[in-house]
């Protein structure tokens, strides 16, 4: 009887390992805490950020983000030390900077940005590490708008004029449809 008593032990301990490994999957899904991001002049440091400094010449990115504010939407760079940038072209519907002398802190901090369910103008943005230590941010518009860009302290914000066509979100996916 004793081994049959520890078989059943064993496999009730396996079957609650199995739940507790699947049940951060089904919090994460329904996470409605606070917002742990960056928000500038407000929240100035995400989790895990504090002690990133610069390493030489090279700046950290250290944040992407995109804030409903204004009409239009606005997206900021947050980087170690004041950023050195370009506006390098790109497509008509898109405002590409590229900042010299940065990488990405962390994969993390490249991650899309998919800003299409706002009323803004703003679609989409994506920051990407280039060759020769450089960071690409590449922000896609719903249409062609006129934008304010300014340097504060360790921050870019770009400012964008709000869309002139009414603005419908995106489409989800259904059975007989993909999304757009």
């Amino acid at each position: 009887m004793r081994p049959l008593t520890l078989l059943a032990a064993f496999v009730a301990v396996c079957l609650s390992a199995s739940a507790m490994a699947q049940e951060p999957t089904k919090v994460a899904d329904k996470r409605d805490g606070p917002y742990l991001g960056v928000q500038p002049g407000m929240k100035d440091m995400a989790p895990g950020k504090g002690d990133v400094k610069s390493k030489g010449a090279i700046r950290f990115v250290t944040w992407v983000g995109f804030q409903m504010a204004g009409q239009g939407g606005r997206v900021f760079i947050q980087s170690t030390e004041p950023p050195e940038y370009a506006i390098v072209p790109g497509e008509p519907d898109e405002v590409v900077l590229e900042l010299q002398n940065s990488r990405l802190h962390s994969s993390n901090d490249g991650r899309p940005l998919d800003t299409g369910w706002f009323p803004t103008a703003v679609r989409s943005v994506d920051a990407t590490r280039l060759k020769g230590n450089k960071v690409q941010v590449r922000i896609k518009l719903r249409e062609i708008v006129g934008y304010d860009l300014r340097q504060e302290g360790n921050y870019l914000f770009l400012d964008f004029r709000p869309p002139t066509a009414p603005i419908e979100p995106p489409k989800l996916a259904t059975p007989d449809a993909p999304a757009e």
